[in-house]
């Protein structure tokens, strides 16, 4: 098994989107008043920040496969740290967009080389057990994110959070100094894009490779439409205070972290295979159930209790289906953990524009969450097809 520091190091590193992301949630409509702005404008921090992420993984993650993991993993958070203290010096939204690309930037390479780590050291059931509790570890960062956000919201304002995250990805820097390992071997190639084109083709030619991809992008790509609406709903449509709508967040993440441990423990029974298609199916029928609950005008607390249930089933849907696909090609985890993290964040930059857009903003939320999952399904029950025990 992996040492718990190396663990829970590579837990922060990759908590960096849910930081990121779920720490300024609350201040969201400050930012809207303060530069004077739109609201999908400052939901395009949300966008630029994924597509930032997304890019960073699926340049360094096979990168990492040739030349190593570390000194990449270093400059990530480097980049990261950077950009933190760009956004909040930001005086345009214009600018805040640019850093939060950057950040997402780091924050990709950070995200993608510590999931590469797992496969580099373990495999099978123990590598989706390690992925479980770092997806775990990594769950505290979007119950605790959130109320810090609400709680500092109003002392010291949208930038005195971004000065919070520029702490964040510093100390992440220098534990991937001190803790991180290099693990993947890797040396430098006379012909380093070919290898990296390679490796690519040889990722991208495996067809349950994609099911895997579908069903973990288009699982995470669920949350994140409530992600992307919820401090709008509930603060705007629900009436919550930034305090209220942290404390709604956190718990809802919580269930998430309750989900992930639960996963950990069921693989000693179960396959990944089938707590994966479980959590899918979970999570399609809690969308399912959302969003008739919304078109029926149910109260407040049945929404937020349906929501909670269509929320919690991610966390047996990200360590699954990412062991699965590591699992088909380890000594390729940096390609493969790339792509699925491209994926996963091309489609959440997506997402977050598309949840402004709507009048209703509860109603574009349940909906692109039953799409979602609807498209989630059909990816698992391909991936999975007469899938060996795992």
């Amino acid at each position: 098994m992996i040492p718990l520091p190396l663990l829970g190091t590579l837990a922060l590193l990759s908590a960096t989107a849910p930081f990121a992301t779920d720490m300024y949630l609350p201040v969201l409509p400050a930012i809207v008043e303060d530069l004077d702005t739109s609201r999908a404008l400052v939901q395009l921090t949300l966008t630029g920040f994924f597509i930032g992420m997304g890019l960073g993984q699926l340049v360094i993650g096979p990168l990492s496969d040739a030349i190593g993991r570390k000194g990449l993993l270093i400059a990530g958070a480097g980049c990261a740290l950077a950009a933190s203290v760009l956004a909040a010096l930001a005086p345009s939204i214009e600018v805040l967009v640019f850093a939060r690309a950057l950040q997402g930037l780091g924050g990709g390479a950070c995200v993608v080389l510590a999931r590469a780590v797992v496969p580099d050291l373990l495999a099978g059931k123990a590598a989706a057990k390690a992925y479980s509790l770092l997806m775990a570890l990594q769950g505290i960062a979007p119950a605790v994110a959130p109320v810090i956000g609400g709680v500092l919201a109003q002392p010291l304002g949208w930038r005195g959070i971004f000065w919070v995250l520029a702490a964040l990805h510093a100390l992440q820097f220098v534990l991937a100094i001190i803790v991180v390992p290099e693990t993947a071997g890797g040396r430098p190639h006379d012909h380093l894009v070919s290898t990296v084109a390679r490796n690519y083709l040889a990722v991208a030619k495996s067809l349950r490779f994609w099911g895997f991809v579908v069903t973990m992008a288009y699982g995470f790509c669920s949350m994140f439409c409530y992600i992307a609406a919820s401090s709008f709903v509930m603060q705007e449509e629900f009436g919550f205070s930034a305090a209220g709508y942290s404390l709604v967040f956190a718990c809802n993440s919580l269930g998430l972290f309750a989900a992930t441990l639960l996963n950990a423990k069921a693989l000693d029974t179960y396959s990944s295979a089938t707590l994966l298609r479980v959590g899918v199916a979970a999570a399609f029928v809690s969308t399912v159930a959302l969003a008739a609950s919304i078109v029926a005008g149910a109260p407040v607390w049945l929404i937020l209790g349906i929501l909670f249930c269509a929320v919690a089933p991610t966390g047996f849907i990200m360590g699954n289906s990412t062991a699965l696909a590591t699992g088909l090609m380890r000594k390729r985890a940096g390609s493969v953990t790339a792509i699925m993290g491209f994926m996963q964040s091309c489609l959440a930059g997506a997402v977050s524009p598309l949840m402004g857009l709507g009048s209703d903003a509860l109603m574009t939320m349940g909906v692109g969450m039953v799409i979602c999952t609807a498209i989630a399904l059909v990816g698992v029950t391909f991936a999975t097809r007469r899938l060996p025990q795992a």
